[in-house]
């Protein structure tokens, strides 16, 4: 899925820590039974989820747990929007920055099933703080749908200085779709109407679908007080900056919550 046709040119920047303290977690395991439609693909994906929520377990974020749980399950089912759209999130109180997978091993148990076992090393992030209620961004005029070939125009406007991430979230994957070759990292100032596209040589963004079907389209608007580039992408022959989504929330979640706003918009292509 390509809803925006934009060519992209990846920029070189330096990634900090964002003042987080992180806990270096090693040799959380996660299991999941091979039965009925789960295949070993699939019990993999599960078992690397149970070992994630056993690494937070481990460092001390067990008092959120079942909203990480959510989270971790929407990797699997491709769920992102009842995460990102529902009031789990902000129970959210930190998040694995980096996720190293040391061994994956089939066997069988007691029972006689076969599973898959997934060990991992991870580094956490456990926040101090929680959002900052005066950090608001409003975003208008983007509509829930859109004719095949319509050009997409909306407007944000922060109640403080502050700096914007855009993805698109699709399947298993994501693209950086904003700052791009044409549009570079600016500072939005507070109170500050800007109109997207913000190039001259832009006047919106043309939508094309890629089935007959129509087409659910999902944007995560990640605005920063700080400026704080996502950098962890490659450049397809298309020339877009492709991510995952996994990345995206490690990059997401390494930044405590008083330093950001996200907002997931979704529209549909006919």
């Amino acid at each position: 899925m390509k809803p925006i046709l934009i060519l992209f040119i990846a920029s070189i920047f330096t990634l900090n820590l964002y003042s987080q303290d992180i806990t270096r977690i090693t040799g959380a395991k996660g299991r999941q039974v091979i039965v009925g439609s789960i295949n070993e693909d699939e019990a993999k994906n599960r078992a690397l989820a149970e070992a994630k929520l056993n690494a937070l377990k481990m460092a001390g974020g067990s008092e959120h747990i079942q909203a990480y749980d959510m989270l971790y399950k929407s990797e699997i089912g491709n769920k992102y929007d009842e995460v990102f759209m529902s009031d789990v999130f902000s129970e959210i109180r930190g998040g694995i920055k980096k996720c190293d997978i040391i061994s994956s091993e089939k066997g069988m148990d007691e029972q006689k099933n076969f599973f898959v076992e997934v060990t991992i090393d991870a580094d956490i992030v456990l926040y101090s703080t929680g959002p900052d209620p005066a950090f608001m961004v409003n975003i208008d005029g983007i509509k829930q749908g859109y004719q095949n070939g319509e050009k997409l125009k909306y407007t944000v406007t922060p109640t403080m200085d502050c700096y914007l991430n855009i993805f698109n979230i699709y399947e298993n994957n994501a693209s950086v779709i904003f700052p791009n070759e044409f549009e570079k990292s600016i500072k939005f100032k507070a109170e500050e109407k800007k109109v997207f596209p913000l190039s001259n040589l832009l006047d919106g963004y043309v939508l094309e679908k890629s089935a007959k079907d129509p087409e659910k389209n999902k944007l995560l608007f990640v605005f920063t007080k700080e400026k704080i580039p996502y950098i962890n992408y490659s450049i397809n022959h298309e020339g877009d900056q492709i991510t995952s989504f996994e990345d995206v929330s490690s990059w997401l979640f390494s930044i405590s919550p008083d330093k950001r706003v996200n907002y997931f918009v979704q529209f549909v292509i006919y």
